[in-house]
């Protein structure tokens, strides 16, 4: 259904919760209220620039000018709490940089407790907590205590709800190079290629490969990355390259 082109319908128009019984608002197109943005979106009120709302609300019931824009029409699944829902998206879009900064905090604790908030975002569907995982997770070095191998598994899990992803891929494909395979890592190794091996096989083929050639493993490792890329001619192509007179 097509709304009557007036002020009121108009995704620019927005009213504090005080008004919400009358036809009062501002636009919020007027560059008078672009300091408070962040604040009056997130409270869905104008309590730190109220006084200036006053003088600048109008009855929302005029014609619109030539910049009206309808606002975006949310539907709600059939038999989704409309509350429940709200709050997802709510999240699916929320700066979660206070977090992210947590993850490069000298104290352990800290970052253990920083990545399991993140990881709410992450699999309800925040981009910018996946990004911000995944620029950290690339950022560590190789592992080398059990600690570090137990740590780096709760990331993996909480990425593998983004594991058709290039970047989750890249990532895994980068602990595996960067990451020495030893008794003490053994099962950093058996749980990244459990993952890898749930990826389009397309996505994990040229990456692992590249892999086997920079990095020199173990014929055990080596077959089971190869496995995992499903490339049977190439596992052949390298036994027969490596049986050649050196």
């Amino acid at each position: 259904m097509e709304l009557d082109k007036i002020c009121q319908n108009c995704s620019s128009f927005f009213q504090d919760s005080k008004d919400l019984c009358t036809d009062l608002g501002v636009c919020l197109r007027d560059d008078a209220f672009e300091p408070f943005l962040d604040e009056i979106m997130e409270n869905a009120d104008f309590s730190n620039c109220y006084e200036m709302y006053l003088k600048k609300r109008f009855d929302g019931g005029k014609e619109a000018c030539d910049q009206y824009e309808e606002p975006e029409i949310i539907e709600i699944p059939d038999g989704e709490d409309i509350n429940v829902y709200l709050h997802i998206e709510n999240m699916k879009h929320q700066n979660v940089d206070e977090i992210i900064k947590y993850f490069y905090d000298a104290n352990n604790k800290i970052v253990n407790k920083a990545i399991s908030m993140i990881s709410r975002y992450v699999r309800i569907g925040n981009e910018s907590a996946y990004e911000g995982l995944i620029n950290y997770y690339m950022g560590l070095g190789p592992a080398e205590s059990l600690d570090d191998v137990y740590f780096r598994i709760k990331i993996i899990d909480i990425l593998s709800s983004k594991e058709s992803e290039k970047n989750t891929i890249d990532a895994y494909v980068n602990e595996l190079a960067r990451t020495p395979s030893n008794n003490t890592t053994r099962q950093l190794y058996t749980e990244i290629l459990k993952r890898l091996s749930k990826c389009p096989s397309k996505m994990v083929q040229e990456p692992l490969l590249e892999l086997l050639g920079k990095k020199k493993y173990s014929y055990k490792i080596k077959n089971r990355i190869l496995e995992v890329a499903r490339v049977r001619e190439i596992n052949e192509y390298l036994n027969f390259k490596e049986s050649l007179p050196k």
